[in-house]
């Protein structure tokens, strides 16, 4: 904690004097006040001269002025010489605080990166599981039109469906479609062959995959239900990291260019799983923990 305190002072005083001689106003600033200094200084030498040389009856000129001004300028500039090393050694340590206020935000920089590769990486971990997204049932099949209803389930609920759709789409062969995301090349991943599948859209043999209707299958945040975690549920992170970490996932992975960035692919062809449906059928969708999703018969009770 005292450690804490002091890198605290450390940057504190750094950063004033990085303020004060780094930064274009804090340079204005510094040479104001010399400048300001130095004419209450001459000022001061002339006034003192004016008096001595009335005192003794003398009329003091313009020509007296500037000698006395000049003769203080070489008294200044004799008395810098003289503390010029004092002066020097304290320009010094003032650079030599601020260089280490630089050099411990650096590294805390980096820290907090690390932290953050750290975070994000148990993250992933705790996303990879199989997961039961929805349970879907057929409800009809007229005039070429299918009608389904999706019952979602957050797995940070428990128990029953928190949200239930019905979509009704031309063709009866049904296509689930997923985003994949591949960490192959992402520090996230941390050397290992991550794959994260987030349903994404229905399809059919009538209606291509790029005008698919879209699941949602998200909560009032946009987090996808699949990737909600209770607090019991977590592990490697305290429940408000997980879910701040888990907010920023989000819209990391929302950003394509963002995510490219992050060595994060995004892939949302040939990820589809299909099956060809009948008034009744009833199965559910999975994501896998290898990656994919997989529809699955249920029973009818």
């Amino acid at each position: 904690m005292e450690n804490q305190t002091w890198i605290k002072v450390i940057k504190s005083v750094s950063g004033l004097f990085r303020a004060v001689f780094a930064s274009p106003p804090g340079i204005m600033l510094l040479l104001t006040v010399l400048f300001l200094f130095l004419v209450i200084w001459l000022s001061l030498a002339v006034r003192r001269h004016a008096l001595l040389v009335k005192a003794a009856g003398k009329r003091f000129s313009a020509g007296a002025a500037f000698s006395a001004a000049l003769e203080a300028l070489f008294r200044l500039a004799g008395r810098l010489v003289v503390h010029l090393p004092v002066l020097l050694f304290t320009t010094l340590i003032f650079l030599s605080i601020a260089g280490l206020g630089s050099a411990i935000a650096g590294i805390e920089e980096t820290q907090a990166a690390l932290r953050r590769v750290k975070e994000l990486s148990l993250l992933v971990r705790n996303l990879e599981r199989s997961i039961k997204v929805a349970d879907v049932e057929i409800l009809s099949y007229r005039n070429g039109v299918t009608v389904l209803a999706l019952d979602f389930f957050d797995p940070s609920k428990g128990g029953g469906a928190v949200e239930r759709k019905e979509l009704s789409i031309a063709g009866r062969d049904i296509y689930i479609d997923a985003m994949i995301l591949n960490f192959d090349y992402s520090e996230i991943g941390q050397g290992r062959r991550v794959n994260l599948a987030i349903p994404y859209r229905v399809f059919s043999e009538a209606i291509p995959q790029a005008e698919g209707i879209p699941l949602g299958a998200a909560d009032l945040l946009g987090i996808p239900y699949i990737f909600n975690r209770s607090d019991t549920d977590i592990y490697g992170l305290a429940p408000d990291v997980y879910r701040r970490r888990l907010m920023e996932f989000v819209e990391l992975v929302r950003d394509e260019k963002a995510a490219r960035e992050e060595g994060i692919v995004r892939s949302v062809y040939g990820s589809a799983v299909h099956r060809r449906t009948n008034p009744g059928d009833r199965f559910e969708i999975r994501v896998e923990q290898t990656g994919g999703i997989t529809l699955r018969d249920r029973p009818v009770f």
